[in-house]
């Protein structure tokens, strides 16, 4: 029966008529009702009246994927009173969360089925309601309910309902699923899995996954396309693994690490400590065995092609290859004085940044239209004139 509310502006006399009620509606069970009933006489104003919500009272109810939480509205709405106002409201085809206790009605605990409703109660908890179907109890939310994680109910800041633990949860439970071949680079990942708090997940990529390879600078880095493509944990809609195939990523080859030992984690760290170099995971050349680490494209935005090293500063300018350079071509070129000589290589070694200009020994035929300006400088006490060029 629909409460009477029109003349009733004041919040005890309300409660008055909720409570007289009682004999207009049960659940069907002697403790849901009294459950009930005793929330019903602690309402003090703040948020809706919690009541039992006839399961014919919920129309148009969509489940969500993979959980148990499902959407609906409910026909007569949640009932309150407004404390400005001084009146009883009742919003009607109001938009509600479902949570379904799937199992409580067959536990006939009545302190069991307290503690497990008093563990899922918010402030926005309009009611109990039941399938008839299946018998499973319900509670009924404020649509505001969707922050809490859809999976296990804990509250969750995230706008799309999902909580760091579902998805480390869901990385563990597929260890199964994968494997490297060796037990400590599994071991490796999956405590790289285990720390997981969004975005790429670290993984076990198959070599075969790979195609169009092609190698840059000394074969240290690749580049490749990944069939498959990175995973990430799918916290808007399905919640669980989602691909992006057919992603274009960088392969750093680990010449130096074919024997894993229980050094490994140190060993491959440099090269993942840096959060510009997000990667995706290790791989495995099944030909030569050699190991390597998958990095996001923009990789080489920071770090050499030719060697690996990063990048010195914000320019795509490697130290490290200029001065191998460098000095692979001190053998091309000689002063013919081991002194001069020895000065010029040693101003190279002091390059330091990649605007800086090379110190370097010209041979005298490189100069042209050379033009003599007279009565300059005396240098070094010497009777010899400056030349411009």
């Amino acid at each position: 029966m629909e409460l009477d509310f029109a003349d009733c502006g004041d919040l005890t006399i309300g409660k008055e008529i909720i409570e007289g009620n009682v004999i207009n509606w049960t659940s069907g069970n002697e403790a849901v009702d009294y459950y009930i009933q005793e929330k019903q006489s602690g309402y003090n104003g703040h948020g809706a009246v919690f009541g039992w919500i006839p399961y014919s009272e919920l129309i148009d109810i969509k489940e969500i994927e993979d959980n148990r939480l499902t959407t609906a509205i409910l026909k007569n709405g949640s009932l309150y009173y407004s404390k400005d106002e001084k009146k009883w409201i009742r919003e009607s085809h109001e938009n509600v969360v479902l949570r379904f206790l799937c199992g409580l009605h067959e536990s006939g605990s009545t302190h069991y089925f307290r503690r497990k409703v008093y563990t899922s109660l918010t402030y926005n908890c309009y009611g109990i309601s039941q399938n008839p179907d299946t018998k499973d109890y319900i509670l009924v939310y404020n649509i505001n309910y969707y922050d809490h994680c859809e999976k296990c109910n804990n509250y969750t800041s995230d706008k799309f309902r999902w909580c760091e633990q579902c998805g480390v949860n869901f990385l563990k439970a597929n260890f199964i699923n994968w494997t490297s071949g060796n037990e400590i680079i599994d071991n490796y990942i999956q405590e790289k899995q285990l720390k997981y708090n969004g975005g790429r997940i670290f993984e076990w990529i198959p070599y075969s996954e790979f195609i169009y390879i092609e190698e840059r600078g000394d074969n240290c880095l690749t580049t490749a396309i990944w069939k498959d493509g990175p995973s990430s944990y799918d916290k808007y809609f399905k919640k669980k693994l989602a691909k992006s195939s057919y992603e274009k990523v960088v392969l750093r080859f680990l010449f130096d690490l074919e024997n894993i030992t229980d050094e490994f984690s140190n060993k491959v760290k440099p090269y993942l400590l840096n959060r510009i170099a997000n990667n995706h995971g290790i791989s495995q050349n099944p030909d030569t065995n050699v190991y390597i680490l998958v990095f996001i494209d923009d990789y080489l935005e920071y770090y050499c092609e030719k060697c690996g090293n990063k990048y010195e500063g914000n320019e795509e300018w490697c130290k490290k290859c200029q001065m191998d350079q460098l000095k692979s071509n001190f053998a091309n070129w000689t002063s013919g004085n081991e002194k001069i000589d020895e000065f010029i290589q040693k101003m190279q070694s002091e390059i330091n940044k990649y605007d800086d200009v090379i110190f370097e020994w010209i041979p005298y035929n490189e100069f042209i239209e050379i033009k003599e300006i007279e009565d300059l400088f005396d240098f070094c006490n010497m009777e010899e004139r400056s030349i411009i060029i």
